[in-house]
Order: C-alpha cells, then sequence, then structure tokens
C-alpha cells in the first residue's frame, strides 16, 4: 500500500518548517558561548552544537508531529492533553502493588507487563475514589502521544536518541506508575503503554543489541516499539520509515540545505549553543 501524495506532502512541510524554524530560533538568539575546544577546533564544535540542538529540537516538532498526522490519517483519536493524572492521596494497596511489580523486575525477577496489569488492575478495584483528588503526575512522567482507537488507550514516550543502562530501569517505573494512575481513575481502561524509539541507530537487530540493557526491566513483547513496530502502527502502512528516507532525499535532491550554509560556515553569525 502506496502512501497518498497528499500526506507525504504533509509530512514533508512538517520537516521543512520544522528545520527552517530552528536554525531562524539560532539567528535571532545571536549570543554564542565559549568553550575550550573552539581554540583548536571552532568549525567543528560549532556544527556539532548546531546539528546536536536541531536533533532534540525535531524530536517534539518533527517526530511527534509526523507521529500524530500519521495516526489521525489511520484512523486513530488523538487526545489532545497528553496526560494521565495521579491519584491522591495514593491509595495503599495499589501503591504496594505498584512498588512490589517494579522492585521484582529490577532486581532480575521477570514479571510480564500482561501480569503486572492484571495485578495493578486487580489493586484498584476496591479503591475508594470518593475522597481521591487527581493531578498532575510529577516531572518524567510525561506522555507524548495519546491515541484512542476501538475503546482501546495507546500511550507512548517518543525516544529519538540512543538509550543508556541507566534508562531502562526508568522506562520500567514510568510505564508501570501511567498503568497505575489509569486504573486508579478507572480499573476496566484499555490500556497499551510503551516507550517507542523512533529509529534503530544501530546496524544488526535493536533488540539483540540491547538484550543486556533491557534484562528483567522491560517486557519486550509489550513494552517496547523500534522503529517500523511504531511507524507502521501510527500509520497502517509498511516500512513507514523509508518514507522518511525518501522525504530527506528529495530535499538533497532540491538543495534544501544550502539555505544554512552560511550558518555552519560562515563565522559573522553569533549562534547560541
Amino acid at each position: 500500500m502506496f502512501m497518498e501524495k497528499s500526506l507525504k506532502h504533509k509530512l514533508k512541510k512538517v520537516l521543512i518548517d520544522s528545520i527552517r524554524q530552528f536554525f531562524q530560533r539560532k539567528l535571532e538568539e545571536g549570543v554564542s558561548t565559549s568553550n575550550i575546544l573552539d581554540i583548536l577546533f571552532p568549525q567543528e564544535r560549532r556544527i556539532r552544537s548546531l546539528i546536536g540542538g536541531l536533533e532534540t529540537s525535531m524530536g517534539t516538532t518533527v517526530w511527534e508531529v509526523i507521529a500524530r498526522e500519521l495516526a489521525i490519517n489511520n484512523g486513530f483519536e488523538i487526545i489532545p492533553d497528553k496526560q494521565i493524572l495521579m491519584p491522591d492521596p495514593f491509595p495503599h494497596e495499589l501503591n504496594f502493588t505498584l512498588q512490589k511489580l517494579i522492585d521484582s523486575r529490577s532486581n532480575g525477577h521477570f514479571v510480564s507487563t500482561n501480569e503486572c496489569i492484571a495485578q495493578l488492575r486487580q489493586a484498584s478495584q476496591n479503591i475508594d475514589r470518593d475522597n481521591l483528588n487527581f493531578v498532575s503526575p510529577p516531572k518524567g512522567m510525561g506522555i507524548d502521544l495519546y491515541l484512542n482507537k476501538n475503546a482501546i488507550e495507546y500511550i507512548f514516550d517518543l525516544k529519538s536518541s540512543q538509550a543508556n543502562v541507566g534508562d531502562f530501569p526508568r522506562y520500567n517505573r514510568q510505564l508501570l506508575h501511567w498503568y497505575a494512575y489509569r486504573f486508579a481513575k478507572d480499573p476496566t481502561a484499555q490500556l497499551q503503554a510503551r516507550i517507542a524509539f523512533t529509529f534503530n541507530h544501530f546496524k544488526k537487530d535493536w533488540y539483540q543489541q540491547q538484550k543486556n540493557k533491557i534484562a528483567t526491566h522491560l517486557d519486550p513483547d509489550y513494552d517496547i516499539f523500534v522503529e517500523n513496530e511504531f511507524w507502521d502502527f501510527c500509520s497502517g502502512y509498511k516500512d513507514t520509515s523509508s518514507i522518511f528516507t525518501s522525504l530527506f532525499k528529495e530535499l538533497r535532491n532540491e538543495n534544501f540545505h544550502e539555505e544554512f550554509h552560511d550558518i555552519f560556515y560562515n563565522d559573522s553569525n553569533n549562534i547560541s549553543d
């Protein structure tokens, strides 16, 4: 199945607008910071700083936007506030079950996500919700993409960079907290939560490369999407990431990158890090 030209055009515009706006902000800031490496490698450090900043910016201005566009086109409803509220006070039995599951996974005892969901749902059954408030969760529990389709909710935290070994215990806590928060509000809710790695930066299979880091922290079958597992889910197409590659190649052939040559190589532009 081929992607419609109108959708490809929309995705291409997202790319163009994001990159132009990033470099426009850099020009408007007009303040440079110093680094001792400037003494030896001024141009190289400038390029690294700009590209690193662009990569970070694209996480929210490109990949989140494109994921929403693809999902809408595929019949998903977008939940606009992208937030699951936390119960306050946190019900004792639910909190006990949550911490037990986090500790089990963190200490080398694998518990499948289906089992985690079952235990958290059970612990939520008898909560006195009349005495609960629901408040914004703490930092680190945010959601990048919240979808609904056929009465199933899907929530994602999108990651565009490689994960470090210390990230996986945090992902475990984050996903299990999301389930606990949602079931505290409604124990019958149908929810699927995942960490979505938007691209595989390795030359070989992502899961094999990250196997030791994942350990027992996450259930690879239910907690993670990598590259086209995520993009194809959102879009309903196959090999969706190849569309992104083709769009970047189109921009290269159109010499789009030449718009920004002077920002990288003209020393008169003082660009902020």
